[in-house]
């Protein structure tokens, strides 16, 4: 095995425990409305960081963005705004089924839609079935489902164990979103493949290989910020007994128990994008 695809495999590792455990953090978020906590963290993540990250490879930041034209820009922002419903979907699934079966089913269905889909629009799924290389990745999607069953099932026990239930646990609305979330999640699957005269561009100004995707980051997220801030100032503006607001209108103080825990859970976000776009870069020098 090459140190590449090794590589690849140890930055999926960590991005895949990263997303695992994500969520946790919310536990320690009493008094805050779910759409705070996913607007102040979404603001972290989905503008902050990638803007950042991106100031800090580019060598001229205005000038990268600014040499595409909307035909490439739009399907990548559209692609991330559609992974931004996912998004939003993926949060709230952990509400009404909780995280073991509410991660299980929307992981299983994203890793099924976000890997087949593309191939299948871009006209190469022929390529998965008469490959090698096609037919290891559906190998591997079969296995991948297979422990997140495993998974999930450890998880159930564990929190029935615990007594450890969902926020406000509700089977037919939380199945519903799952299925949502696993089908709009694949935007970024999408995006990806969109932005890839992105990343040629990245390359050209001398952007390390396996961080040529980053840049494109600010555009996809861009995307996916405008549905969720959107989604949850629609909500908070709309709510007439919002516990936050009449914290804030008091002059209270936000515990820093609760401001730790969105920062924590909201790393974990960047850390599983940052690390799961590293390890795809390094399998894709392997090939």
């Amino acid at each position: 095995m090459s140190n590449a695809i090794t590589m690849g495999i140890f930055w999926h590792l960590i991005g895949a425990a990263s997303a695992a455990c994500f969520y946790a953090p919310f536990k320690q978020v009493k008094q805050w409305s779910w759409e705070t906590m996913w607007s102040v963290g979404g603001i972290v993540s989905w503008l902050i960081l990638p803007w950042t990250i991106s100031a800090l490879l580019l060598p001229d930041f205005w000038a990268y963005y600014g040499q595409f034209n909307l035909s490439t820009l739009l399907p990548v922002f559209l692609f991330g705004a559609m992974w931004g419903i996912g998004n939003i979907n993926y949060g709230l699934t952990m509400r009404y089924l909780g995280m073991s079966m509410g991660i299980g089913i929307a992981i299983g269905i994203t890793l099924i839609v976000g890997t087949l889909m593309t191939p299948i629009i871009n006209g190469n799924f022929d390529v998965l079935i008469h490959t090698e290389g096609g037919r290891m990745t559906l190998l591997g999607v079969f296995v991948a489902l297979i422990g997140v069953g495993i998974v999930t099932r450890a998880g159930q026990l564990k929190e029935r164990k615990m007594g450890i239930k969902a926020e406000e646990f509700n089977l037919k609305k939380g199945l519903l979103l799952a299925v949502m979330c696993g089908i709009f999640s694949a935007g970024m699957s999408f995006a990806m493949n969109a932005a890839k005269p992105m990343h040629e561009a990245a390359a050209a100004l001398g952007v390390d290989p396996l961080y040529v995707a980053l840049p494109s980051y600010v555009v996809i997220m861009g995307g996916g910020a405008l549905v969720n801030l959107g989604f949850c100032f629609i909500r908070l503006a709309k709510s007439a007994k919002s516990v936050d607001k009449s914290r804030l209108l008091a002059g209270k103080t936000v515990d820093y128990q609760q401001y730790s825990a969105v920062r924590a859970w909201r790393s974990d976000v960047v850390f599983t994008v940052l690390f799961l776009c590293l390890g795809s870069r390094a399998h894709s020098r392997a090939i």
